[in-house]
């Protein structure tokens, strides 16, 4: 894993995973079925974002709390990566939807240190 425009992988990662679950309608980050929107850092792990170097594109699996359209959300979530690391590829992965006031922390990992 490499840095991308100055900013370090570890700096990258978490950046992405704050500013995702900072969105109102993110009620957690979310692996994905089979573990592989995971980043692996020294010592810990990130569910929900896997980010490999500075050109391959972002993933993000998250679970939304239902009420804006899906689309608007999922471009609003993209807005907010390419605000933290510049204009990247990101693929958005809705892993699970709750009801709006859940926060989704059964459906996956509810934050950058998680799981």
């Amino acid at each position: 894993m490499t840095a991308h425009r100055g900013v370090s992988a570890v700096e990258a990662v978490d950046r992405v995973a704050a500013a995702v679950l900072a969105h109102p309608a993110v009620a957690g980050l979310h692996g994905g079925t089979f573990g592989d929107i995971t980043t692996y850092l020294p010592g810990r792990r990130v569910a929900g974002v896997r980010f490999a170097d500075a050109d391959a594109a972002v993933a993000v699996g998250v679970v939304l709390r239902l009420g804006d359209p899906l689309p608007e959300v999922v471009d609003q979530l993209r807005g907010r990566v390419v605000a933290e690391l510049g204009e990247i590829p990101v693929d958005v992965e809705i892993c699970g939807v709750v009801a709006p006031g859940e926060d989704g922390a059964g459906e996956g990992v509810p934050g950058p240190g998680g799981a």
